[in-house]
């Protein structure tokens, strides 16, 4: 099973595990010619992959190495 990347959450998984060697990228540009991070601008500093890889030290900060933005709402609007 190839699992679907939702950002470094998914990647902490895929690197803990032995039998899942990689993860599936979903291309956030409109053109499908780069892996934007996921979250932006919600969190700051969100490792991704470059030329297919990305190292387990990127995610070896505390908070799986992303910042929470202050400038951005974090709350839902409803309605």
């Amino acid at each position: 099973m190839v699992p679907r990347r939702s950002a470094v959450y998914s990647d902490q998984c895929v690197m803990a595990r032995h039998d899942s060697p990689f993860t599936e990228i979903v291309m956030t540009t409109l053109n499908a010619d780069a892996v934007r991070p996921a979250f932006t601008p919600r969190l700051s500093n969100e490792p991704v992959p470059v030329n297919g890889c990305m190292a387990a030290s990127a995610l070896d900060r505390p908070g799986f190495g992303v910042v929470l933005n202050p400038e951005v709402a974090r709350h839902r609007k409803v309605g």
